[in-house]
């Protein structure tokens, strides 16, 4: 069961396999005798997935199991997940009851939506929890958590972060997407689209269609900048396991074909029944693959910079030149991500010069390290490897 990638490490294929018959049910094969279990640890590690391939190690016959200090490993993973889940869940539930004691509008999203769907709700880690509110109650909400004990750790942009040790992150949402994504317009129509949940008055929920779109919508957005991980290739192929015979596909099409997804959304879909429901692969799907492992659980800098070289083409100049137009906006940016950190600049855009130079020393005085290897990281970047993206890129369905 899963993929067979051919003359990848043994340890990828292995991989995927243990996820595909832990999400499919059914008993792992043994690993090939020369798996390195140490490399597929790290492997599984690298995209967070540790405490979920314990489920499947433990199955094994014990005298194919990895050693004892990896085994320790996996195991100590797992009882994380285990009470980082249950930390998760609690707060989740009582953040959600009282925002709508105090009649604030709201609506979780992500991980909490999809985790559920997996064989035990651990499987599926999660670094923060994300809810949407109404930007218009952000004080309120604001005053609201820290009566309830949470830390506020940062402050505007597209979400406020909190956190309640030892493992609750809260991102509190104003807007679905950022302003600066080529999506923000499709879901200003989020709270339009939005259904409240049984019982409830203000806590609300996307339809079984509208959550796949952010789903994947999300999705895309990491691919494109600095890769995305298994973990959203699984997210995909299990929410569509569980919903594909209840959802509109006719609808989603339509939707996605609006904001120049469809495409896209074939091939993640594809992908996924290639790794855990046994669909053939092909050369493409296997450069994909590479990519995905290659990424981690939230992509790289080098991926980063490559889809920045690529986005900053005019046309088919040089790698060379794209890379000067790359430089450009990174060194000055255009005002709608300006904005971002400089908000007055909506009512006061003539002030833009003067936020790049406070930009620029603030890069330099308390980003010093980041900002050199991204600029030398831009300067070594190679034809081959930006072509190579954009041909992924391409391939997708995600450029014309």
């Amino acid at each position: 069961m899963g993929v067979k990638l051919g003359t990848v490490p043994l340890e990828r294929e292995y991989l995927l396999h243990l996820l595909a018959a832990i999400i499919n049910n059914v008993e792992p094969h043994n690993p090939p005798e020369n798996v390195d279990w140490e490399n597929l640890y790290k492997i599984a590690a690298n995209h967070r997935l540790t405490n979920m391939v314990y489920y499947g190690v433990v199955k094994l016959n014990p005298d194919c199991q990895p050693g004892q200090s990896v085994m320790k490993k996996f195991y100590q993973d797992y009882k994380i997940g285990l009470a980082r889940e249950a930390a998760q869940n609690i707060a989740l539930e009582q953040i959600l009851t009282t925002l709508e004691a105090h009649h604030m509008q709201c609506m979780s999203l992500k991980g909490s939506l999809i985790k559920y769907l997996y064989p035990q709700p651990d499987m599926r880690s999660m670094s923060d929890l994300d809810i949407l509110l109404k930007a218009e109650q952000t004080t309120q909400v604001i005053r609201i958590m820290k009566d309830m004990g949470f830390t506020l750790l940062d402050k505007g942009g597209n979400h406020d972060s909190y956190h309640l040790l030892p493992f609750v992150r809260v991102e509190m949402h104003r807007r679905l997407m950022s302003e600066n994504t080529p999506y923000s317009n499709y879901f200003r129509r989020t709270w339009d689209r939005a259904i409240l949940q049984d019982s409830c008055r203000y806590t609300y929920q996307l339809s079984l269609e509208d959550a796949f779109i952010y789903i994947m919508t999300h999705l895309t957005k990491h691919f494109v900048s600095g890769g995305t991980g298994i973990r959203s290739i699984l997210d995909i192929w299990i929410y569509n396991n569980h919903y594909r015979h209840k959802m509109d596909w006719d609808y989603m099409q339509t939707e996605l074909e609006e904001i120049k997804l469809w495409e896209f959304t074939k091939t993640i879909c594809r992908l996924g029944e290639i790794w855990f429901s046994n669909y053939p692969s092909n050369e493409f799907y296997s450069d994909i693959t590479d990519f995905i492992f290659s990424s981690g659980v939230y992509g790289t800098k080098k991926n980063v910079i490559a889809a920045e070289i690529n986005t900053s083409a005019k046309g088919k100049e040089s790698i060379d030149l794209n890379k000067k137009y790359y430089w450009l906006k990174l060194f000055f940016p255009g005002i709608n991500p300006m904005k971002i950190g400089y908000p007055f600049l909506r009512s006061l855009p003539f002030l833009l010069p003067i936020c790049w130079l406070f930009r620029g020393v603030k890069c330099m005085l308390f980003k010093r390290k980041g900002t050199l290897q991204t600029i030398r990281a831009s300067h070594s970047m190679s034809e081959e490897y930006v072509i190579r993206l954009r041909k992924i890129h391409k391939q997708a369905g995600l450029t014309k």
